[in-house]
């Protein structure tokens, strides 16, 4: 190798040793931030309007409900504003009039205020979903139909 391409080769060397050790010193660039709308709507899943309770003491609460493969919740109401988002699995809710909705994971709904209904698997794994309660203390964040039971589907 002639002194020219011994010369040229080291310099090559050098200057991409210098450029991979500036790379590594380099700040890296910031990871976007990003914000994704769940849900925006003026009514319960129903199409009830949604109204808020004037109250001096307002709660929230966030819930985890866990529903088993193949059962479905107690006929029950929530007396408080809640918005639900669903984990993992599949909910079908259930009004007394037969009148259904379903939501997947990854889907969210404002629940039904003050009307009976309950919530049923219909997935072959655990149903998984995240509830926030807006309240007010000492309200109970739902009540049972009185001589129903949890059941199964």
């Amino acid at each position: 190798m002639t002194l020219p391409t011994r010369l040229s080769l080291a310099t090559a060397l050098l200057i991409s040793g210098c450029g991979s050790a500036l790379a590594a010193q380099a700040p890296k660039a910031a990871l976007a931030v990003t914000s994704t709308s769940l849900l925006k709507t003026t009514t319960t899943w129903n199409g009830a309007p949604i109204t808020y309770s004037k109250s001096g003491s307002p709660e929230i609460q966030s819930v985890v409900v866990e529903i088993p493969a193949g059962s479905a919740t107690a006929w029950h109401l929530h007396p408080v504003n809640n918005i639900a988002y669903v984990l993992e699995g599949k909910v079908r809710l259930e009004l007394e009039n037969g009148t259904t909705k379903s939501f997947s994971a990854g889907e969210s709904f404002a629940e039904v205020v003050n009307t009976w209904h309950r919530g049923t698997n219909l997935g072959e794994g655990p149903l998984r979903i995240l509830v926030i309660y807006l309240g007010e203390v000492g309200t109970p964040l739902s009540a049972a139909k009185a001589g129903v039971a949890p059941g199964k589907h």
